[in-house]
């Protein structure tokens, strides 16, 4: 049974994104086809519990302090963070790259840790929280690994979109590059996604044998795919491996 003000209260939340940061009450009555008063009600009573709060100078709302709280909570509670923290903050270090944690969630990547090297690079505060899976380093590890009946499904609903020159924007074009992918052991993804970026993924997976997320680490493409190429592609796979064990995996 589906409780429609709930409903109707997740999906506001639901509106907010990264590109769609503030809101007003025309808009979201339009966007879920509610009337103004509705809306309004609603949206005030999420902002008197502190999930959404109101600029008081363009009188739209925003996501407020306690989706903050809870998604500190969220990310603190996921045994992947929990295993991989040390593990990629040392790959970070040695490799001078920032290295990244993502999980499969809702046929896309969240981001749920960021480990900066000990000079930090201002590649930090290009991607994420949420990247597409068909275009990033560690999206496309993910792929490589899906059980083949979900990776199916998962193409079936995909609607390609060209960030860069260098998207891949087909279901065929993807499945060759997975497929290079799983032969290799780890993704590359070189400006699929954002001009002057490039990273490698690699898969980690549970104790159920399942692929439930990856690491990454991204530079300039000459840099990440230059003479140091198979040293960083090894440290990361090294890695992600460790993880895995860390997490109950054993391969056969």
């Amino acid at each position: 049974m589906t409780i429609q003000s709930v409903k109707r209260a997740t999906d506001i939340i639901s509106l907010f994104s990264s590109s769609q940061t503030s809101l007003g009450i025309t808009q979201i009555a339009a966007a879920l086809g509610l009337n103004k008063a509705t809306a309004w009600g609603i949206v005030t009573t999420l902002e008197k519990q502190g999930f959404l709060q109101q600029d008081p100078d363009t009188l739209k709302y925003g996501i407020g302090s306690k989706m903050f709280e809870l998604g500190m909570v969220y990310f603190g509670s996921l045994e992947i963070n929990a295993k991989a923290s040390r593990l990629v903050q040392e790959l970070a270090n040695r490799t001078g790259l920032v290295s990244r944690v993502g999980i499969w969630d809702s046929e896309s990547i969240l981001i749920t840790l960021v480990a900066l090297p000990k000079s930090e690079d201002s590649l930090s505060h290009q991607l994420g929280p949420r990247v597409p899976a068909y275009c990033s380093g560690i999206g496309k590890a993910v792929l490589s690994f899906l059980a083949p009946d979900e990776l199916e499904r998962y193409l079936s609903s995909l609607d390609f979109i060209r960030h860069t020159r260098s998207t891949i924007l087909t279901a065929d074009g993807l499945r060759k590059d997975l497929e290079e992918t799983r032969e290799r052991g780890y993704a590359i993804s070189c400006e699929e996604m954002i001009p002057g970026v490039a990273a490698f993924g690699a898969p980690v997976f549970s104790r159920t044998r399942r692929v439930v997320g990856g690491i990454s680490i991204a530079d300039a493409p000459a840099n990440l795919l230059g003479k140091n190429k198979d040293g960083l592609a090894v440290d990361l796979v090294r890695t992600a491996v460790e993880i895995s064990r860390s997490m109950g995996y054993y391969s056969n």
